[in-house]
């Protein structure tokens, strides 16, 4: 076994030993960096697809619809289809679809919000009617009907654009992010992230803020039940310590961290089951 995957107390042997049935898979940072593809990510996937492992791929990025992220996974040479792919648009748009329900309001309900496609896609497959929060429609009549606010990266957003989510959040009383995210890094520092933007919103409507994306646990919880899977049969493999750690321990999962991407410290008493240079570490053989 690897001296990586020591210092975890559990052998690449383990994981395969281990049973799961399915495996949430983070994406950047843990299968690519960027633009270019983590060395073992492909045969990874393929490992798991022989093992009778379903891969989740599973990620914070709401702003690239299924069939793209399915397809840039592709172009890397890592076998993925769109029905596999997991987003946190695609839990917010679910949470949003169950809530306004609860709350009676009309089957195609509107929603505002600011995001990518991805988010936007996410909202009209779950029968909502999306419409983009723009400075200029902020006294638009729409606005007083809208049921719902998501709130995804955008980073073409202006003031009035979130003022408007502000006056819808605060009128139906709660908000949702698609991740909390305060930053998203950059080559030459950061830029605010969704989080920042989700903050804005808030702390000007004073509304509640429900979370979808990791660490939140029911985005974890989203995926089981849309999979069909339980959670003692599934493990989450990602590079983030307080993201994709962080959601599978809140979770009950069994999690993997792959110092390939973001890095970070663990927290001794609360150790991934397996820390790993990258997923090349747990490839059978060697």
């Amino acid at each position: 076994m690897s001296r990586a995957s020591s210092q975890a107390g559990m052998s690449k042997e383990a994981f395969w030993q281990s049973g799961f049935k399915g495996a949430l898979l983070d994406l950047d940072g843990t299968l690519f960096r960027g633009r270019d593809v983590i060395d073992g990510a492909p045969a990874f996937v393929q490992v798991l697809r022989s093992q009778g492992v379903q891969p989740v791929f599973f990620t914070n990025n709401s702003s690239r619809t299924p069939a793209q992220v399915a397809a840039f996974l592709r172009d890397l040479g890592i076998d993925a289809v769109v029905d596999e792919v997991a987003t946190s648009a695609q839990a917010a748009a679910a949470l949003i679809r169950q809530r306004v329900a609860v709350a009676g309001e009309p089957e195609k309900a509107l929603v505002a919000f600011v995001g990518g496609p991805g988010l936007e896609e996410a909202l009209r497959d779950e029968g909502l009617e999306p419409r983009r929060a723009r400075a200029d429609e902020l006294r638009a009549e729409w606005v007083n009907e809208a049921a719902a606010v998501a709130v995804g990266l955008a980073p073409e957003v202006c003031y009035g654009d979130l003022a408007l989510l502000a006056r819808v959040a605060h009128r139906v009383g709660w908000m949702v992010l698609t991740n909390p995210d305060r930053r998203l890094p950059v080559e030459d520092g950061f830029m605010p992230g969704n989080g920042a933007l989700g903050a804005f919103v808030q702390t000007a409507s004073s509304a509640e803020l429900v979370v979808t994306g990791k660490p939140d646990p029911s985005f974890v919880d989203y995926a089981l039940r849309r999979f069909g899977l339980r959670r003692e049969e599934v493990v989450i493999v990602g590079d983030n310590v307080e993201t994709d750690v962080a959601a599978g321990r809140a979770a009950g999962l069994a999690t993997v961290w792959v110092r390939s991407g973001i890095g970070g410290e663990v927290d001794p008493a609360h150790s991934p089951a397996w820390i790993v240079d990258s997923v090349a570490s747990l490839l059978p053989g060697d």
